[in-house]
């Protein structure tokens, strides 16, 4: 029976999640896979397949034969299969195996590419997961002002009633005191309610601009 290789990483059968506290001391979950910890359970998913993969790919292949190490590692790297810590560190093994080979030439065996694409896909998975976190928070404040607005808007329909009060009273009075009084409550609740919708304006143009990215 031909011996398989031993190139192998610590393998587990789902990823485990901790929690940790982060600075502000807060709980931020956290995904271990095979001896490595990641942010994300997409992360820790695609870290996952890797090691399922890696499991297969070592099961097939006799890691004593320099050839066939070598032929496996060329196919990994061509295909780019492997992406994450996991991947990357096997890859790292196999590579090493080889530089430790006589029968293969160091400058045939290729350099391990860390694909620009790779880090730009993850960047890009990263400001997803903080744009879907944004637009929570931002339905929420959106909420948050809607009610303040509906708030506004009754407390401005019994000003309307002071208001048809008051003027029914200055039809049998003149004070002055009582004319400045209403033109203070009419401009202090038309500021409020002019700030209320600017808020809510920024708010959902804001909301827009992040579902467009």
């Amino acid at each position: 029976m031909a011996e398989r290789t031993s190139h192998k990483t610590n393998s587990v059968s789902n990823p485990k999640s901790k929690k940790s506290s982060s600075k502000d001391g807060s709980k931020k979950k956290e995904y271990t896979v095979g001896g490595y910890t990641f942010n994300s359970k997409d992360e820790a998913q695609a870290a996952k397949d890797e090691l399922n993969a890696i499991k297969y790919v070592s099961s097939k292949t006799d890691g004593s034969d320099p050839k066939q190490v070598f032929i496996l590692y060329n196919k990994i790297i061509d295909r780019k299969l492997f992406t994450t810590a996991i991947g990357i560190n096997y890859l790292k093994n196999l590579q090493q195996f080889l530089y430790n080979c006589d029968d293969i030439p160091r400058d045939k065996i290729q350099p391990i590419p860390i694909s620009i694409d790779t880090q730009a896909e993850m960047e890009r998975r990263h400001e997803q997961i903080a744009h879907r976190s944004e637009l929570r928070d931002l339905s929420i404040q959106a909420a948050r002002y809607k009610n303040n607005f509906i708030k506004a808007m009754i407390l401005n329909v019994a000003l309307i009633i002071v208001i048809i009060a008051m003027l029914l009273i200055l039809k049998t009075s003149s004070n002055a005191n009582i004319i400045n009084y209403e033109v203070n409550i009419q401009d202090k609740y038309a500021i409020w309610q002019e700030q209320l919708e600017s808020q809510e304006a920024s708010l959902k143009a804001r909301e827009a601009e992040l579902q467009n990215k």
